[in-house]
């Protein structure tokens, strides 16, 4: 299925996902957060917001977040260009392929301050609005989810983490498909459901089976990896 069918079979489910606009909280409004000296990743958000993105963790589980991320295209293994917290188990590999100045320079990043993103696991329980949204818009193309993950693309700043502003320059991404996801006559795309509801289509421009690269912007997004029949 084309970008633009898959575009247009979703436009119904963009309706419904603004008229869920105001229970959607995929994740709290942006805060300040960052690493404490012992390696405490903390999030402070204001008391109106959603506490689905608080991701404070103790220092012992801290210390098993990595810090990077690779994934192979192509027979070469891709390295993301910039650090963060990667904690997704379901994706093999999540990577940031912009390059990291041009991130900096596109979203107006000052001295002192480099990119950063964090990307974990989101489920139903931790986040039923999001993805209600989502098994929605994948059921409109006889889709299915095959994955689904909370990606925070921001900056830290004097050790404090935030967001980059949504709706940016665009910002490349490669995932990795499940092994158990790779069939044949099949096609795949992310979904993104950003705060206030809107779902974005972001199709695979590669032509990789087991990949999907796609280009986002900053900020936060509720994303879902999907597979659905290819025309």
């Amino acid at each position: 299925m084309k970008s633009k069918s898959l575009k247009k079979a979703l436009a119904a489910m963009l309706a419904l996902s603004l008229v869920m606009a105001p229970v959607m909280g995929v994740s709290a409004a942006p805060g300040t957060s960052g690493n404490d000296a012992t390696g405490k990743v903390t999030t402070t958000t204001n008391s109106n917001a959603s506490t689905e993105s608080n991701t404070s963790v103790s220092a012992a589980e801290a210390v098993v977040i990595p810090a990077t991320s690779s994934v192979k295209v192509g027979g070469k293994v891709l390295v993301t260009t910039i650090k963060g917290a990667y904690m997704s188990k379901t994706i093999p590999g999540t990577v940031v392929m912009t390059d990291k100045a041009a991130i900096a320079a596109a979203y107006g990043l000052a001295a002192g301050e480099q990119p950063y993103v964090r990307i974990y696991d989101i489920s139903e329980k931790k986040s039923p609005a999001a993805l209600a949204s989502i098994n929605a818009a994948a059921g409109a193309v006889g889709g299915t989810v095959v994955a689904t993950v909370n990606m925070e693309l921001g900056k830290l700043a004097g050790g404090k983490f935030s967001l980059l502003a949504q709706g940016g320059a665009p910002i490349t991404m490669v995932f990795g498909i499940p092994k158990t996801a790779v069939k044949a006559g099949y096609a795949y795309a992310m979904l993104c459901v950003r705060p206030g509801g809107m779902v974005e289509v972001l199709p695979d421009l590669d032509t990789d089976p087991n990949t999907i690269t796609f280009n986002t912007t900053g900020g936060l997004g509720a994303y879902a990896m999907i597979m659905y029949p290819a025309a």
